[in-house]
């Protein structure tokens, strides 16, 4: 399989962000006005240690939010880049490459993540400044959860992009989908105070066992063993997800290519 389409779109990736340096600011800016803003509340906030744990609520929603901005470029990063594909009319070129669709628009998120991981460095570092406290681990299971927290959400992100390829209409449910995983996440508070059919329906989503098994490791100093449960769920999420998400992209192709879709925006 050769790599030169895939590190095409890195480089023009790459490219685009540093024409938009002031992006860069912005994002710095943004980072800093979240922590100090989740640092008040944490100051006014003091929830029952029973509830989140070791550690204090402050570190409680850093980690949360770190791992959240991260679902955010998974779950729509694939449908924007389509759109851009779209309307820069490359979408079609793109799509003739002989790497698979799937890896080919999964490597279209490759300089998200990276951007992701630059904006998150300056978000931790802030919150390391107000005293977040953290106690890593496993480094093997920090890996492993976040590897498997991305595969995840990026087959969700996948089958949300098959559906543009499609329909092309999916910026309606973006702010649903958003507060949706907010709500179920355990980003913000623990699931398991929500009323008993929104608690049983966080255990269907791969978000709660990805926080809750980051924070085990970041904050409570979690050995790989002691996380066994929350990987083994990341785990098969991701073996179910993989094979629909493929299956979703390349039957959505199809059906573009059949009827002309890809050139339409």
């Amino acid at each position: 399989m050769s790599i030169t389409p895939i590190a095409a779109i890195f480089k023009r990736d790459l490219k685009l962000a540093l024409s938009y340096r002031f992006d860069f600011i912005i994002r710095a800016f943004s980072a800093l006005f979240s922590v100090v803003l989740w640092y008040y509340l944490s100051v006014f906030l003091k929830p029952d240690k029973s509830l989140i744990g070791n550690g204090d609520y402050f570190t409680y929603v850093i980690v949360g939010m770190s791992l959240l901005s991260y679902i955010n470029v998974m779950l729509f990063s694939f449908s924007q880049k389509i759109r851009q594909d779209q309307l820069m009319g490359t979408l079609e070129y793109i799509m003739a490459s002989p790497v698979s669709p799937s890896l080919l628009l999964f490597s279209s998120t490759i300089w998200e993540i990276v951007l992701e991981t630059l904006h998150l460095a300056v978000f931790i570092a802030f919150a390391l400044i107000l005293g977040a406290n953290f106690h890593i681990g496993s480094f093997v299971a920090l890996v492993a959860i976040f590897i498997l927290t991305l595969i995840s959400f990026g087959s969700l992100g996948i089958i949300a992009a098959s559906f543009l390829l499609v329909f092309k209409r999916g910026e309606p449910i973006t702010p649903f989908v958003t507060a949706f995983f907010a709500l179920l996440g355990n980003i913000f508070f623990p699931a398991q105070i929500l009323p008993e059919p929104l608690k049983i329906l966080s255990y269907f989503i791969p978000l709660p066992y990805a926080v809750e098994g980051l924070r085990k490791v970041v904050i409570q100093g979690a050995s790989f063993s002691q996380v066994v449960a929350q990987f083994n769920a990341l785990l098969i999420f991701s073996i179910v997800l993989v094979p629909i998400a493929v299956f979703s992209l390349n039957f959505s192709l199809k059906i573009a290519k059949k009827y002309g879709l890809l050139a339409i925006y």
